[in-house]
């Protein structure tokens, strides 16, 4: 049976065109049934919670007020229940501390160098997590994230390397019967094709097929 998954993308930083070809790959296929929206408030609005979101972007385009906080405990709640939740880059932009969304993410994005860099990934040593299964260490030019995460309450998987410095760059929880997944890079083309195995990884520990 095909898994329902809600892509949230587009900003003005990180355009839908950037993530067009590595979600076609990802999600237009006979397991998962796929919608795309712009906007976080959409899936507060479904009848039915989608098995997957995937926040590319925060998804409060053109000025869009943040959710509030009601909003953002409805989401929460909405993961606690079963929905599953993958932020990728550009969607843990603007997670606040003592938030239900930092609640559901256990991280947020803090800092990036100006300039991009050649980022090196590979598995955290000692760590063994499912999503890596498969995945070789990957390298391109990307704007390396520095992001404030609770390694005592979720697990992290994966870390990245450049010469701004090391950091945690991929971590999972599971809350309540949903399960989060966080990854940090994928800002252009180059690297998101190289993680494409990385991302089919998450996306099916997210939906417990792994």
């Amino acid at each position: 049976m095909s898994k329902s998954v809600y892509v949230i993308w587009d900003d003005i930083y990180h355009p839908e065109k950037t993530y067009k070809d590595i979600v076609a790959k990802l999600f237009n296929n006979d397991r998962w049934e796929l919608k795309t929206t712009y906007f976080a408030r959409d899936i507060l609005k479904l009848d039915k919670a989608p098995d997957l979101v995937v926040n590319l972007t925060i998804g409060r385009p053109d000025g869009e007020a943040d959710l509030t906080a009601d909003e953002q405990q409805k989401l929460k709640e909405m993961v606690m229940a079963g929905m599953s939740m993958m932020y990728v880059h550009a969607g843990l932009a603007c997670v606040q501390d003592n938030t239900p969304i930092f609640d559901i993410a256990l991280g947020r994005f803090a800092s990036h160098p100006k300039e991009h860099y050649a980022v090196y990934c590979c598995a955290l040593p000692g760590i063994n997590h499912p999503i890596m299964n498969g995945v070789e260490p990957f390298e391109d030019n990307d704007e390396h994230y520095f992001c404030k995460v609770n390694v005592e309450s979720s697990q992290p998987f994966m870390c990245s390397i450049s010469v701004a410095g090391t950091e945690i760059a991929g971590w999972t929880q599971e809350l309540g019967r949903g399960r989060v997944c966080s990854i940090t890079p994928g800002h252009n083309i180059p690297i998101l094709a190289k993680m494409q195995k990385l991302l089919e990884n998450a996306a099916a520990w997210c939906v417990k097929e792994i």
